[in-house]
């Protein structure tokens, strides 16, 4: 029986799986519209939950991505080698 692996690996699996699908030139094109739709760069109104939760799922996506890594790394939120 294969052993089971650690919810860490799995997301770190699944998290691989969005940087091979949005690292293409396709990818890419795909993930600015779902940030463009998402509101991103916008000044949002707190009250308008739809576009609040737009927004976020936005950006989970562009995480999940790597489109924010180096961010990330530059303000010491991952280690550099991650």
């Amino acid at each position: 029986m294969p052993e089971a692996k650690s919810p860490e690996r799995l997301a770190r699996e699944m998290q691989q799986r969005y940087k091979n699908v949005f690292g293409t030139a396709e990818g890419k094109i795909v993930l600015g519209d779902i940030l463009t739709l998402g509101h991103f760069g916008e000044t949002l109104n707190p009250a308008d939950v739809v576009a609040v939760a737009e927004y976020n799922a936005a950006i989970v996506i562009a995480r999940m991505a790597g489109a924010l890594d180096t961010v990330y790394k530059q303000y010491g939120m991952i280690q550099q080698g991650e």
